[in-house]
């Protein structure tokens, strides 16, 4: 059995937390004995976890060590103003202060976090373990500069998508030949068993759009609302429901006021169970600005949806347009045509839904690659 370390940030939160849920679920337990080490006390996910594992809360000998853990503790005015040379001596500043002690040597170590935190310097500098690896989440990179010092520790760097591992391999050729994809994992039977549970669902007789994501401006969420002003001037009979919290959230209700949407855009908070919401619909719509790879894309063809994604190569690496899915210009005016087209044309959407469920999804591939490292 193989001794397996995995640092993230918490086990609640957003995409990434979910992804790192599913792929620790997918892990033979047989083959893994798995440590968990976090950084946060968040663990909202925490019960989504199928099989037992030694979760570790990272400590600190001082409180201002503590605040320092995540990138997100500066605001972004200060971010900007320090030099990428100014992250390196606070990490290991902070590493230094962590009371833990990890005595063991590890098989492998994985930092599933990424985004340029404290965790990728930790794992790389006071982790011991045979293999190391690193995960990016997202095509934006910009902050991979403030630990690219510690890159060299590690093993294996995988992107979550093609797009995302292109993007790494030309800011830093150098490690090319150690950057590969790793899809995300996800419990497939698991969403279609959740997909039939009764909720009390408030959709209505109408043409059903759901969106599932942080109410964020990454997830364009201020383009759908655009979208769906141009919907209901060309009096099309539509309800559009968001799924998520976030940041935004009271930004993106006046901006539903503006348009006077109160009936047609609704929110409907976070939810732990998405997908009997998603079942139900007609169609789901990704409008992101960016995305690593689109988990929630990868959840709505397991359920059997149509769909429509903004033009970005994370959101196009699972669409065969107008076969599998459909793409539309990161614009307002681009997302309304095509969801009128979709609205108009039902038999185009019916044969999606039949493609989806001849053509079932296969991770197994993606699990081997943690072995052959």
């Amino acid at each position: 059995m193989k001794e397996l370390l995995i640092m993230a940030k918490s086990l609640g939160g957003g995409g990434s937390e979910v992804a790192l849920i599913e792929l620790i679920n997918a892990l033979p337990e047989e083959l893994y004995n798995i440590t968990l080490v976090l950084l946060d006390s968040d663990n909202e996910y925490a019960y989504r976890l199928k099989k037992k594992v030694n979760i570790v809360q990272l400590t600190f000998n001082n409180s201002f060590a503590k605040s320092l853990v995540s990138m997100y503790a500066f605001p972004a005015k200060v971010l900007k103003k320090l030099s990428i040379n100014s992250f390196i001596p606070y990490y290991d500043f902070v590493s230094n202060c962590v009371t833990n002690v990890f005595e063991k040597t590890y098989d492998i170590a994985i930092d599933f976090y990424g985004y340029g935190s404290f965790v990728t310097a930790f794992l790389a500098t006071k982790i011991r373990a045979k293999k190391k690896a690193t995960w990016l989440h997202d095509e934006k990179i910009y902050w991979m500069k403030s630990v690219q010092k510690y890159l060299c520790k590690y093993d294996k760097v995988y992107g979550v998508s093609q797009a995302v591992v292109d993007v790494f391999c030309r800011e830093y050729p150098h490690y090319k030949d150690k950057t590969e994809v790793f899809y995300n994992v996800i419990d497939i039977e698991e969403i279609k068993r959740k997909s039939e549970q009764d909720e009390l669902i408030p959709f209505k007789e109408k043409f059903n759009i759901v969106t599932v994501g942080r109410l964020t401006e990454q997830k364009g969420y201020d383009i759908a609302i655009e979208a769906a002003s141009i919907l209901k001037n060309k009096k099309i009979n539509f309800a559009w429901y968001a799924i998520g919290s976030g940041r935004d959230e009271e930004k993106l209700k006046e901006l539903v006021k503006k348009y006077c949407l109160e009936d047609q855009f609704v929110f409907l908070g976070r939810k732990d169970n998405p997908y009997p919401y998603m079942k139900h619909c007609n169609l789901y719509v990704q409008p992101s600005r960016h995305e690593g790879y689109g988990l929630t894309i990868l959840e709505a063809r397991v359920v059997g949806l149509p769909i429509v994604v903004s033009n970005i190569r994370p959101l196009t690496e699972q669409i065969q347009d107008g076969i599998n899915r459909y793409v539309a210009e990161l614009s307002a005016e681009a997302l309304a045509d095509k969801i009128e087209y979709l609205y108009n044309n039902p038999s185009q959407m019916e044969k999606t839904v039949d493609y989806l469920k001849e053509h079932p999804i296969d991770f197994s591939t993606e699990l081997l690659k943690l072995e052959n490292i």
